[in-house]
């Protein structure tokens, strides 16, 4: 490609503004009230590989440190070993877009000028604006939002997560429905009719879509499950009984489809985590292909596959090709692998 034609597409690639279709950004109110920020407590993921090698969180690792001098010496060998991982890679394009790194990894030159410019400009307190809107010219961010959280709409657009719905079963999240709605369940019937409420107090609010992220506990595989059985599951957990695994797959699963309809009949994206899992997850659980039977039977609903379904991105392209109602999102993968992406 002829270099000048390049600098004019990069230039103008420079001016339009990014939607960040995936965040996981705090709040700016949480941000500034969570104290210090420093190069050994900014870790973002790679607080995952330091778990991963070492077998402890940041703040077991540097227990017995007395000096960041100390920290670093900890810091320094487990980056022996960690330094390749492209969750390590991402920090280092950090360091050098925002913190003034020249050189193409920290060592015992650089690590405390990095240090002192991390814990200077993050505590500015027009650093959370400057970066969000300047640096990475964001337009909006898309953040998942719990049960009953707010958000910060000059930041973020909201996708209501629905993990809860699939553990209603249990009572104190059931409780915590009913509490919000100043209402009871008492039947299957009532209790998706308090579910299609929330959802809808959420999409006036601004919300554009649900989310599920079930991969990480559960299999992605479910299947359709009639009424009359899912009712009779739910009388049993009302009723206070113990459900055996395979009932509580089945409610789930019943409530998983009647989310994809509702997706649909309101208009909103229905986002599902695919792919990569955290430390000692069940990584098959993830395949996206497992996602088949609710694609099917959901033709009208839009749904948003995550993270290029990796480590099965060649399955996930495949829904994408097949199946008009699949839209494939990279989000994260160029953290999650940057040479994958």
């Amino acid at each position: 490609m002829n270099d000048g034609f390049k600098k004019e597409l990069l230039d103008m690639m420079q001016e339009i503004q990014t939607v960040d279709c995936h965040s996981h950004t705090c709040l700016k109110r949480e941000y500034y009230q969570s104290g210090q920020r420093n190069l050994f407590n900014l870790m973002s993921y790679f607080e995952r590989d330091i778990q991963g090698a070492t077998g402890k969180s940041s703040g077991q690792l540097y227990a017995e440190a007395k000096s960041d001098e100390e920290r670093w010496q900890i810091f320094k060998g487990v980056l022996g070993r960690t330094r390749n991982v492209s969750y390590w890679r991402h920090n280092i394009v950090v360091y050098r877009g925002l913190f003034g790194l020249k050189d193409d990894e920290l060592n015992d030159e650089n690590w405390s000028a990095v240090n002192e410019r991390i814990i200077k400009a993050t505590a500015d307190p027009n650093w959370y604006n400057y970066v969000t809107k300047y640096v990475c010219n964001l337009a909006t961010q898309i953040r998942n939002i719990p049960w009953f959280e707010d958000w910060e709409p000059e930041y973020f657009t909201a996708v209501l997560r629905m993990e809860s719905a699939l553990v209603l079963y249990d009572k104190n999240t059931r409780e915590s429905l009913e509490k919000h709605l100043n209402r009871s369940f008492d039947n299957l019937t009532s209790l998706k009719q308090g579910l299609s409420d929330l959802v809808e107090e959420y999409r006036q609010r601004g919300a554009v879509g649900i989310k599920l992220a079930h991969a990480y506990r559960r299999t992605l595989f479910s299947e359709p499950v009639d009424e009359q059985t899912a009712t009779q599951i739910f009388a049993r957990a009302l009723a206070g009984e113990k459900l055996s695994a395979n009932e509580m797959k089945q409610l789930e699963d019943h409530i998983i489809f009647f989310l994809a309809g509702l997706a649909g009949e309101l208009g909103l994206v229905f986002q599902i985590h695919t792919g990569v899992q955290g430390n000692w997850g069940y990584i098959p659980d993830s395949d996206p292909l497992h996602l088949i039977p609710l694609l099917s039977a959901n033709r009208h609903t839009r749904f948003d596959l995550f993270h290029a379904g990796y480590p099965y991105s060649r399955h996930i392209g495949m829904l994408g090709k097949h199946w008009p109602n699949v839209w494939l999102n990279m989000c994260w993968m160029y953290v999650i692998t940057m040479e994958g992406s």
